[in-house]
């Protein structure tokens, strides 16, 4: 918290020396219904959904340099027709960022509520606040040296002892090797070292890292993004019972973008990776998913969207009953945009999402949600 404020007072000194290029303002509301709210199996209850949010988009440049900034303060409320006593939460997103090609330092201060879509079947609050820098050498010479660090804190505000169990600080320092192959496009091998520090569940307590290649920048004509081939170590500190000291993981990190006209566009990300749990004999599950959105232009006005989601939630350790425990959730969302005028726009969607467990049927459920928005930058 100390952090993410610091940042912002750097923001607000950096304000006064520097030519504002485009401050805006942000109002939206969106309207939706969930028929099962709380992402249960039985007894499915639904309910009318108000998100209101609004918000302040700024971007600066200092001048006579090649330094920018931009800076993203977003909050809003989200109201429930049914038990909104419980289901009510509020909303906010804080993102800074600093620096030019060669450097960049920032912040990302996240207030939300998680639904039961990873691991946990309750509604529960929580604080993520990510500190973090970069730096290479170059930005155009064959071959460069990059450094980056990161520290991320992750708080649960409620949720009772599961939830505080996941409370933690992780810190990362990595250094990588870039090659120009063109102006635009760079191969790359990292290497990253990760500490965990838990505020009271210690056992879990780890260090290790994370060795990358893969290729960034203008990747194919018309594809814009970054793809990693990854391997991750883990190394617990303490011994607990049935649990493993060590895990390792093939791993993967795409973000891709296909824009082969102005009029449309393909977006492909997904990622492999450790994720943190306190679910029986397991220090972690293996996250493998992919996600794909594909939009066009109809009529100028108006822009159809489609998103495709997969994610696999894998634990290496076997519960009570003998069961290693696997989900599996599928998500899909259409929706249909029109843009009055340049900076308000409105839309409706629909989303379905889907988890199946072998794990018993409290983590199995379905929902369905319909909603309409409306957007206004000004």
């Amino acid at each position: 918290m100390k952090k993410s404020v610091f940042l912002t007072f750097v923001f607000a000194i950096l304000a006064l020396v520097a030519n504002a290029s485009d401050l805006k303002f942000m109002a939206m509301e969106d309207l939706s219904y969930d028929d099962n709210i709380y992402l249960t199996n039985d007894n499915r209850v639904g309910s009318a959904i108000s998100s209101t949010k609004v918000g302040a988009l700024y971007n600066l440049t200092v001048p006579n340099s090649s330094l920018e900034g931009k800076f993203v303060a977003i909050g809003g409320y989200n109201a429930f027709q049914k038990h909104n006593h419980k289901n009510g939460f509020w909303d906010a997103l804080v993102d800074a960022e600093f620096g030019n090609k060669l450097f960049k330092v920032g912040n990302i201060f996240l207030l939300t509520s998680d639904p039961a879509n990873s691991e946990l079947t309750e509604r529960r609050q929580r604080i993520n606040n990510n500190v973090y820098a970069s730096y290479r050498t170059s930005a155009y010479k064959k071959l460069s040296l990059g450094l980056k660090v990161s520290d991320e804190i992750n708080k649960y505000t409620a949720g009772g002892t599961i939830a505080r169990n996941l409370d933690r600080n992780r810190v990362n320092i990595g250094a990588g090797v870039y090659y120009n192959v063109s102006e635009k496009t760079n191969l790359l091998a990292e290497y990253t070292f990760t500490s965990l520090a838990y505020n009271s569940n210690h056992a879990n307590n780890s260090t290790g890292g994370m060795l990358a290649l893969g290729a960034e920048g203008k990747i194919a004509p018309k594809v814009t993004g970054e793809a990693k081939l990854t391997y991750n170590y883990r190394n617990y500190s303490h011994d607990k019972d049935g649990c493993d000291n060590y895990g390792n993981l093939i791993g993967y990190n795409v973000s891709l973008t296909w824009e082969p006209t102005s009029q449309n566009l393909l977006r492909l990300s997904g990622t492999r990776d450790f994720e943190e749990t306190v679910y029986t004999n397991n220090r972690y599950f293996v996250s493998t998913g992919i996600k794909l959105y594909g939009s066009q232009k109809i009529l100028d006005k108006f822009t159809a969207g489609l998103t495709l989601g997969y994610e696999n939630l894998s634990y290496p350790k076997a519960n009570g009953e003998g069961i290693k425990r696997s989900d599996d959730v599928y998500t899909i969302r259409p929706e249909l945009n029109y843009q009055f005028k340049e900076r308000l726009s409105a839309g409706v969607w629909y989303q379905h999402r889907r988890r199946t467990s072998d794990a018993g049927a409290i983590n199995r459920y379905f929902n369905n949600r319909v909603g309409a928005f409306i957007k206004a930058i000004f």
